[in-house]
């Protein structure tokens, strides 16, 4: 009788899906939160980054409101100072016992002295003897001096023989003339008809002039 050769089938049974692998199993208290929970998150963060920059761009237009009327205000009182000068040149600020005239103030003196005694005197006022521009402001000079003699500031120098102002500028002919010899120690003064030569040791009133002070429109509120 053959002895019969008996096959055990070891192997384990075919199931579906067997060969897949499993998902990582997830610690027991891992939480994942639904999408809808996460996309309301980013909307919510977006939300809170446009709502900053809204506030942040609110801010800077306030504050450009706020400096929008000082500086107009600042620019209509540049405007004014502007239109003073070359329509009003009159309406200076000068001080007192001082004339205004034209971008100028003048100051006659009441004392006389020699001529480099008015120049110092007119430094200590902050001025500087004075410089005749014209024809008219040599007639406005004039009509102020009555009947006494005043130093301006020009005198002859050498070796150059001329008529120099003090700021060293040489005198033109068709501002003024002055009559009389000229020589070493020359200074010029202004008398009620004409501009004479005379000693600077001499004694004589004086005329100075410095820059105004010119008042403003606007004023700070």
């Amino acid at each position: 009788m053959d002895t019969a050769t008996v096959y055990l089938n070891l192997k384990a049974p075919r199931t579906p899906g067997a060969q897949r692998a499993s998902p990582p199993s997830r610690p027991p208290d891992s939480c994942q939160c639904p999408r809808s929970h996460r996309l309301a998150l980013k909307l919510s963060c977006a939300g809170l980054i446009l709502l900053l920059l809204t506030l942040i761009g609110m801010s800077i237009l306030v504050r450009v409101l706020i400096q929008k009327p000082s500086i107009e205000k600042h620019c209509v009182c540049i405007q004014e100072n502007i239109r003073n000068t070359t329509e009003s040149p009159a309406k200076l600020n000068c001080p007192k016992d001082w004339i205004p005239y034209k971008h100028k103030c003048i100051h006659f003196s009441q004392v006389p002295n020699t001529w480099k005694e008015g120049m110092d005197d007119c430094d200590q006022k902050g001025a500087t003897l004075l410089l005749v521009q014209d024809q008219e402001e040599l007639r406005f000079l004039q009509n102020q001096t009555k009947d006494f003699i005043f130093w301006i500031g020009l005198r002859y120098e050498l070796p150059d023989k001329t008529w120099k102002w003090i700021n060293n500028s040489a005198l033109s002919s068709d501002v003024l003339k002055v009559t009389g010899e000229a020589k070493a120690g020359s200074c010029a003064a202004i008398s009620k008809d004409k501009v004479l030569s005379e000693s600077c040791g001499s004694d004589s009133r004086w005329i100075c002039q410095k820059e105004p002070k010119r008042d403003t429109m606007c004023k700070d509120s």
